[in-house]
């Protein structure tokens, strides 16, 4: 879901966001000369301003915090640190995480529901605003099924029906998504034509914003009331490609759904150009539900930033300890796709909430 802080133990290399590198415990900056000068400008403006000092501070803190892990970690492998197995597939080998947490409250598929919401919604239909909708409730149209008794919209109507009854999740996501915004509630409705156990939720870590590998992929799907996480973690670059290809069957499965946070900007446009990259044909076709639309409609206001972090802390209740850049990425993956998951099912209003 997002580019961040990264060590990688196999390469002996640390990437932050502010263009440093440490490569075999040397620093290097690339632009120097331009850095001393802001480091100046700053110094000079921290005597003015007190806050701009506790920026400064924070940003020497992560550089110790930098130092600190490439020296715990130098000389160690991927195994040393995570337990995990070495999974095999066509494209070769990639190394596998998979934990288990307590799952809150997704409740079951229910399709009646679903229908019955979408349905209720005459706007749907190309042609009826909301002055349209209110007029022909009036007339006694008060359902998309009415519909096929008027001359004018019946047609599509028809169409509508059919992917409902049908049970169409992708195409009444599209549908939904051109009369109404990507947010709107309907949509959470939607994917309740999808069992839990079809929701496939999905988070990956990245060396770059793009044109970059991705390091982690992490993948949580619910199983036995259990949210069931499998990561699929680099020990080295070059198994991108048997990562992406293992990851592959989860987000292609057949009756599938993704549930992401920012997916839509961000991990499925990131995916795609990776397998691209190594001429991979996936379709990567699945409903898509991103959780950072709904997330903004409905908090935008009490919440100060609609960031997964922070909603984990002000509407989950959930504080990370010591939750800062550089910290074991696997961990911070697999929190993110646990407070995914409850975050979901949160929006959705499952659980009686």
């Amino acid at each position: 879901m997002r580019s961040l802080a990264h060590v990688h133990p196999a390469v002996d290399t640390f990437e932050c966001r502010e263009g440093l590198t440490l490569c075999r415990g040397r620093m290097e900056y690339p632009f120097d000369q331009a850095g001393r000068g802001w480091r100046a400008r700053s110094a000079r403006a921290g005597e003015r301003d007190p806050s701009f000092r506790s920026i400064s501070s924070g940003c020497d803190r992560v550089r110790h915090l930098r130092d600190d892990l490439v020296t715990g970690y130098r000389g160690r492998t991927v195994e040393d640190v995570f337990c995990g197995r070495e999974a095999a597939c066509p494209s070769g080998r990639c190394y596998v995480l998979e934990s288990r947490s307590p799952v809150m409250g997704l409740d079951d598929r229910d399709p009646n529901r679903a229908a019955a919401a979408i349905l209720a919604d005459l706007t749907l239909v190309p042609g009826i605003g909301e002055a349209t909708g209110r007029r022909l409730q009036r007339q006694g149209y008060r359902t998309v099924a009415d519909l096929m008794r008027h001359p004018l919209y019946r047609r599509d109507a028809a169409r509508l029906l059919d992917s409902v009854a049908g049970r169409d999740t992708r195409g009444l996501v599209e549908w939904i998504g051109r009369r109404h915004r990507r947010s709107d509630p309907l949509l959470l409705e939607a994917s309740r034509f999808h069992a839990p156990e079809t929701l496939v939720f999905l988070d990956i870590e990245t060396l770059g914003l793009s044109a970059r590998p991705i390091v982690l992929i992490g993948l949580a799907r619910v199983e036995g009331g259990e949210i069931a996480v499998r990561q699929y973690l680099l020990r080295s670059l070059d198994e991108e490609e048997a990562a992406l290809t293992a990851a592959l069957p989860d987000l292609e499965a057949e009756g599938a759904a993704l549930v992401t946070f920012n997916g839509r900007a961000f991990d499925l446009p990131f995916i795609r150009e990776r397998l691209a990259c190594y001429g991979i044909r996936a379709d990567l076709a699945a409903p898509h539900f991103d959780a950072l639309l709904f997330a903004r409609r409905r908090w935008k206001g009490p919440v100060p930033a609609c960031r997964l972090s922070t909603l984990e802390t002000e509407v989950l209740g959930v504080e990370r300890e010591d939750d800062l850049p550089g910290l074991p990425v696997v961990e911070h993956n697999r929190q993110d796709l646990i407070s995914l998951v409850r975050l979901f099912a949160l929006l959705r209003g499952d659980g009686g909430r």
